[in-house]
């Protein structure tokens, strides 16, 4: 299986999600998107807080500088926001991985259940494990991505090679968000993290072309982080049946 079958398989996810038994999972988006929002707004409230009682501690002394309080704690929320909003433009993908970690893993399961009648009894541990396994896999993506990501950035002044290396970045950052979506039903091959590197490796085309849609729907202007919750559930759907797939050929 290749690129485009990755793609292809969005066909079957989006019918398995939309199902009587899996539509409430797309309840869980909204519920992460309102806390970010609510948290994202908190963190900046207490940020630019404390930051405006400091310069008003600085400045309440001099009189002729009392204009300069009422100004910067405008100014102070203002780029709060807008280092918030770029924040997430740049690791929004990772954020949402990482948040939403303990939804792909249950996802995941009840998908391989869905497709192969097998039925998991539900044990804290094991799930405990594959959360905390879903979080390490989407940070050492994320780190590999931005090392790759910034020596391709550096290749880009090169003549023609920079004409490739945003097509390269955006590949790269496919392959990646692909292997964290596809690990969640490795796992439960019991395969340590290195089997997965190598098993993901041998598939890299299936994986990118599962890891294209959602990085495709990171770069929505201005609905990227919304896009990106729903998108990546039908993500993890993908991912898991294309190791049944693979799994079945494999058997056979």
């Amino acid at each position: 299986m290749g690129f485009f079958t990755g793609i292809q398989l969005y066909g079957k996810a989006f019918g398995i999600l939309f199902s009587r038994k899996f539509w409430w999972f797309l309840l869980f988006p909204v519920i992460i998107l309102l806390l970010l929002f609510i948290g994202g707004n908190i963190l900046i409230s207490l940020a630019g807080d404390s930051l405006y009682g400091l310069i008003e501690a600085w400045v309440g002394g001099i009189s002729w500088l009392q204009w300069v309080t009422t100004t910067t704690s405008v100014l102070i929320k203002i780029v709060l926001r807008i280092l918030y909003f770029f924040l997430f433009v740049a690791f929004g993908g990772y954020i949402v991985l990482v948040v939403m970690s303990p939804v792909y893993s249950w996802l995941s399961e009840r998908t391989e259940a869905h497709l192969t009648g097998r039925e998991f009894p539900f044990s804290f541990r094991q799930f405990a494990w594959e959360i905390f396994r879903g979080i390490l896999i989407a940070l050492r993506n994320m780190i590999f991505q931005l090392f790759i990501s910034f020596v391709l950035f550096l290749c880009s002044f090169i003549p023609l090679v920079g004409v490739i290396a945003p097509f390269a970045i955006f590949f790269t950052s496919a392959y990646f968000y692909g292997f964290a979506f596809i690990d969640y039903a490795i796992e439960r091959k019991r395969f340590n993290v290195r089997q997965s590197v190598r098993y993901v490796n041998k598939n890299i085309g299936l994986v990118t072309g599962i890891g294209t849609v959602f990085a495709l729907a990171l770069m929505i202007p201005a609905l990227s982080l919304a896009a990106c919750c729903f998108v990546s559930l039908l993500s993890v759907i993908a991912g898991t049946i294309a190791v049944e797939r693979m799994n079945d050929k494999s058997v056979k």
